[in-house]
């Protein structure tokens, strides 16, 4: 269970590393042809909610099953011959729990899975260190009423009490940083005492600044995104996005503030940007900040300042990120890594993470895998849209045009492309062993045999493929005795160590 997980989470992260990648170099395209992109955080927020839905999508049961790329074959030894006085364990290791033959990339998986954990505690502990900085110094901040704001200059006598009736608190501090929103259940506006000797005029447009970020909710898409760098802490494009988006903000706001006024207020409102990087030493963190940023961006955001305004990007650049956005996501599963399990070539069979019920049917022989490289995505039984009585065989994710195997010898029953079970098979081989048994193997996309041959196990008999009603290419195999369906799997053994957690989850309780 534990590998199962950790192959999950190492096929997850390198996932989102790639999407990341990806969104983040398409973005840049964009904005060189669509500057304007740039300043808004619609973008931004969305190319990172289309990176957690990429990890969150490679998570998902079956979402292997849609991958188009090779799988990484993963080689499990077979285990080693008992000794009278050692018990074997149900993964073929010693009943002690030492086992030799630890595959590298189970090792890789389990030590990514064991170091995210680690990476993880530590930007949380990060964060909260962040937290108890801002906590102090709005500690020492001082709290200002109803009749401090009317005669602050900042502020508007007028709209004062329904600041407050909003539930909007406002601090001044002796600290040199820049104003900023703190908070998100009990939002604070913390100012500097310094703002006091800025012009009247500049402190009302910062102010306004700070005030429109409230009324935007930008601090709440600031943490959800600072939350998601938190999670994804391996990836730091993640943070580069971060940064984009608080750049965007800031010129949201201030496009906001200077809509239709005159040149001369946007020089004032350039000037307090210019001023307060004068004075500011540092800034302390979680929160939506005037002026925050290097000094070459302020210089650049200075210049946008004195634009007349930022257009919007209009429906033909929205519609471009979003349909990038959205090929990406679903690129991301089509080309996500994939593992496959291969017993070794020892003769011995792979081991199996259950214990198989007797069946019913008692098997006259054993088959061989019908892959050189086994991924069971679907067993039999398995619970399907419109098909009574669930899955009739048992799926293995494969490449198009991967060899397929005759699981036993016997004769070839049919070879054809217009199966009498219906269209939805595609091209099947139909092959007779001894006692009445028959295997069947549909969705082919090349037959190398023909009715009435005579095959040996091991054979190739045609090549996967995604022929009749398919989302993909896969190999179905189905097992009938004296005519009747019957579980394939009771021809194998230790089909479930190649398993997916989610076709075993998904498989019928096996009584």
């Amino acid at each position: 269970m534990l590998n199962a997980i950790a192959f999950s989470f190492l096929k997850a992260s390198i996932t989102c590393g790639i999407a990341a990648a990806v969104i983040l170099a398409l973005l840049t395209l964009a904005t060189r042809v669509w500057p304007v992109l740039a300043g808004h955080r619609s973008v931004w927020l969305w190319a990172q909610a289309a990176i957690a839905c990429a990890f969150v999508a490679a998570l998902l049961p079956h979402s292997a099953a849609y991958s188009v790329v090779p799988a990484i074959e993963i080689a499990r030894p077979a285990p080693a011959a008992a000794q009278p006085s050692v018990q074997p364990g149900w993964d073929g290791s010693e009943a002690d729990g030492l086992d030799d033959d630890i595959d590298p990339f189970e090792l890789l998986a389990q030590a990514w899975l064991a170091l995210y954990v680690a990476g993880l505690l530590a930007a949380g502990a990060r964060w909260v260190h962040a937290q108890r900085g801002l906590r102090a110094l709005l500690a020492h901040a001082r709290p200002l009423d109803a009749t401090a704001l009317a005669q602050h200059a900042g502020f508007d006598a007028e709209p004062v009490a329904q600041l407050l009736r909003r539930g909007l608190r406002v601090c001044e501090t002796d600290a040199s940083i820049s104003p900023m929103l703190a908070g998100l259940a009990r939002p604070r506006l913390l100012l500097p005492r310094h703002l006091r000797s800025f012009s009247d005029e500049q402190q009302r447009l910062i102010v306004a600044h700070e005030l429109t970020h409230w009324k935007r909710h930008d601090p709440f898409w600031l943490h959800a995104s600072m939350l998601l760098q938190t999670l994804f802490w391996f990836n730091p494009l993640l943070a580069v996005l971060t940064r984009r988006l608080n750049w965007a903000q800031e010129l949201g706001c201030d496009h906001a503030v200077l809509d239709g006024r005159p040149a001369q207020q946007r020089k004032q409102y350039a000037a307090a940007l210019v001023a307060q990087l004068k004075v500011q030493q540092e800034l302390l963190g979680a929160g939506i900040a005037f002026g925050h940023g290097s000094p070459a961006s302020l210089r650049t955001r200075v210049g946008l300042i004195r634009e007349p305004g930022m257009r919007a990007p209009g429906l033909p650049g929205k519609a471009a990120v979003a349909t990038a956005l959205a090929s990406v996501l679903g690129a991301s599963l089509l080309l996500q890594p994939a593992f496959a399990w291969r017993a070794a070539e020892t003769g011995v069979p792979a081991p199996s993470s259950t214990v198989a019920a007797p069946s019913a049917v008692a098997p006259r022989q054993q088959w061989q895998m019908p892959l050189e490289r086994v991924r069971v995505t679907s067993f039999y039984g398995a619970a399907r849209k419109n098909l009574e009585g669930g899955h009739h065989g048992i799926d293995f994710a494969a490449r198009s045009g991967t060899p397929v195997l005759a699981a036993a010898g016997g004769t070839v029953l049919a070879s054809t492309a217009q199966y009498e079970g219906g269209p939805q098979y595609g091209d099947v081989v139909l092959i007779e062993h001894a006692g009445g048994v028959r295997s069947l193997y549909a969705h082919l996309s090349a037959r190398s045999v023909k009715p009435g041959q005579v095959v040996r196990a091991g054979e190739t008999i045609g090549l996967v493929g995604a022929t009749g009603k398919v989302t993909g290419p896969h190999l179905h195999l189905e097992a009938f005795k004296d005519g009747e369906r019957i579980d394939p799997q009771q021809m194998f053994t230790g089909l479930d160590a190649f398993a997916t957690s989610g076709a075993l989850r998904k498989r019928p309780s096996r009584i």
